[in-house]
């Protein structure tokens, strides 16, 4: 059954980044949280162009799961990442391939997409108008 999952994006110093959401069909937790390390791995982070995010931090939320717990994904705490090469032509299985961390290169608020909402559902509705300002 698909789940939808709630990331959100934190660079290595903490600084929060922006958020995203993804169908993910998986039945645990734990496959879940895999699947966001591979897309993490790979750089196919939903709302981030492809390639970027391999260095974020990502708080996991799985809300309509049945025991969701808040899962934080991180880069490895090592020299290398392993990352797969995108483009297999053949379909077969190659080897990971080796890349140093120094080598990837930073997610910026430049990698983000910006995303148009066609979905009234998907806006929340203000209760009361915003105060005004003093110009």
């Amino acid at each position: 059954m698909p789940f939808k999952v709630q990331l959100t994006y934190f660079r290595q110093t903490g600084k929060f980044l922006t958020v995203a959401s993804e169908m993910i069909a998986r039945e645990t937790l734990a496959e879940i949280w895999a699947e966001v390390d591979d897309m993490r791995r790979m750089g196919r982070l939903p709302s981030l162009r492809p390639g970027a995010g391999r260095d974020l931090l990502i708080l996991v939320n799985v809300p309509d799961h049945p025991q969701n717990v808040m899962q934080l994904v991180v880069p490895p705490d090592m020299d290398e990442d392993d990352i797969t090469p995108t483009r297999i032509p053949t379909g077969e299985m190659v080897p990971l391939v080796r890349v140093p961390l120094d080598e990837i290169p930073r997610t910026t608020t430049r990698d983000i997409v910006k995303v148009n909402v066609d979905d009234a559902d998907d806006i929340t509705p203000l209760d009361s108008p915003p105060p005004a300002g003093k110009p």
